[in-house]
């Protein structure tokens, strides 16, 4: 990751997305694994870089496809390396938008889940370097 701090957030999430959806091309995995999975990685980086763009208006699912949206329409998405091709990452944005159009209650749920698991794991380190220091 240290030689993505050079690039904007929305660059990095579009340069890991795409490196992401390139290693599940490579094994061969369905389309609509890759897809979930997908989802799955732009909750996790959302949770661990961008939520601070998380928008209260907006459900979870719904925050994830305006960040990913919002990337893809920066004009720093013309400014990422030649070098990496976003063309998957093109290709699979429409079907991960379908797919959380289409399974509200199932990315809701599994983005509730995610962030909880986020937040415990957040307090808990949290917790134990409070300990550390006081020790």
């Amino acid at each position: 990751m240290n030689k993505l701090q050079r690039f904007l957030p929305d660059q990095r999430f579009l340069i890991l997305l795409n490196r992401f959806i390139l290693k599940y091309d490579e094994s061969e995995c369905s389309k609509e694994k890759i897809i979930k999975d997908a989802y799955l990685f732009c909750i996790g980086y959302f949770l661990k870089y961008q939520q601070d763009y998380e928008n209260p208006g907006l459900k979870g699912s719904s925050n994830i496809i305006a960040v990913l949206t919002s990337a893809l329409l920066s004009p720093n998405f013309h400014t990422i390396p030649s070098t990496i091709s976003l063309e998957r990452i093109l290709y699979f944005y429409k079907f991960i938008v379908e797919y959380v159009v289409w399974n509200e209650y199932e990315v809701e749920k599994s983005f509730r889940e995610h962030k909880l698991n986020y937040e415990r794991t957040a307090m808990s380190s949290k917790y134990n370097q409070l300990i550390k220091k006081k020790i």
